[in-house]
């Protein structure tokens, strides 16, 4: 199967799965198709590579027709009106299942709808039992209630997919905001300007307990930054309007005391990919950065421990090496079986200090 056929098939098949709302204009222009043509039966079909789907009709009940025994399959294979008079005397069609059994079908006409990217998805198609010419105006007729048939079927696809956009686009926004607002982090998105655009509540809740600060759009940069970080924020927001992302740990002093802030400066861009302005974030690391100051100064602790019990444990146990050495040299007296416990029970202390330190 060709590229081509598969995008054919691809368009045919959101077609048939679209919601039409024209639903009243399409049968009246099936009607008046067969008025015009002055035949008993006209459709309004859509062809996949297995079916013909008969969408809207006049004059037959049928619903779906096998791809093999149509005659819109020789219809979809070009661009004009295609007019066989006489089924019995046509080649294409004469071994038909319609024209070899009732109904007994003799004429059809049919007006390929051709979609603005050149697939060819369906017909508009007149059929009669009895054998048929129409007239130059009423070919011109039909031909032209195709293309108003592929005008009110596009206008229904392009709603369809506005509506789809539109909805998309909402749910993506509300997941976005969910997330923005559920985040324990600070987030502000500012314009060019550096003024406040959007922000979220964590930003709202720091600025108003810890700064008394009531967060508003469209507040200046001066109104929602200290003073005294105020040029560092202003320098980071121009990095990040330049193209770069810019993440560091910052020490603030505030009113309740000094906090620890890791910040994120990014650029904001639109769909097109411009940046329109700053993403901030701010996550206080105040406790992270208290446990790990304590951790240090526990570890810190724990060495200091083991130099005092170092030198307390070392300096009695060398001592006692010395004189142990200082017996052996001398000979123990052989009626004294004190020394030789004594010598066991050191060489056992000297094994545990080994093993602790």
């Amino acid at each position: 199967m060709s590229e081509k056929e598969r995008d054919r098939l691809a368009t045919v098949n959101r077609f048939l799965q679209m919601k039409i709302t024209n639903k009243d204009e399409l049968q009246q222009i099936v009607e008046l198709a067969a008025k015009i043509c002055e035949t008993p039966i006209a459709m309004i079909t859509f062809m996949d590579d297995e079916t013909q789907h008969i969408r809207f009709k006049m004059g037959a009940e049928i619903q779906k027709v096998p791809y093999q025994d149509t005659f819109c399959q020789h219809t979809i294979s070009q661009k004009d009106l295609l007019v066989i008079t006489d089924a019995l005397a046509d080649e294409r069609v004469k071994e038909n299942h319609f024209v070899v059994n009732k109904p007994s079908l003799r004429f059809y006409a049919g007006a390929t709808l051709t979609t603005q990217d050149e697939h060819n998805m369906g017909t508009l198609c007149v059929y009669d039992t009895q054998p048929k010419v129409l007239s130059s105006l009423q070919e011109k007729m039909l031909l032209r209630l195709g293309k108003q048939v592929m005008r009110l079927l596009e206008f229904d696809a392009s709603l369809q997919l506005l509506k789809d956009q539109y909805e998309s686009s909402i749910m993506e926004e509300t997941k976005l905001r969910s997330f923005f607002e559920s985040s324990s982090s600070c987030h502000l998105l500012l314009d060019k300007e550096l003024a406040v655009h959007s922000f979220n509540k964590a930003m709202v809740n720091v600025l108003r307990s810890v700064y008394e600060i009531e967060l508003a759009e469209g507040m200046p940069m001066t109104d929602y930054v200290e003073t005294e970080f105020l040029d560092e924020f202003k320098k980071n927001c121009q990095s990040a309007l330049l193209g770069e992302i810019v993440s560091v740990d910052s020490l603030v002093d505030s009113p309740i005391g000094k906090m620890a802030w890791h910040l994120t400066y990014e650029p904001a861009l639109d769909a097109s990919g411009a940046i329109v302005g700053v993403s901030y974030s701010a996550t206080d690391i105040t406790q992270t950065m208290h446990h790990k100051k304590t951790v240090i100064d526990q570890m810190e602790s724990f060495r200091q421990i083991d130099r005092i019990l170092s030198a307390e444990l070392h300096q009695p146990l060398d001592a006692v090496m010395e004189a142990m050495s200082c017996l052996k040299q001398k000979g123990y007296p052989a009626h004294i079986t004190e020394f030789s416990f004594l010598e066991k029970a050191f060489d056992e202390l000297s094994q545990k200090r080994k093993n602790i330190f």
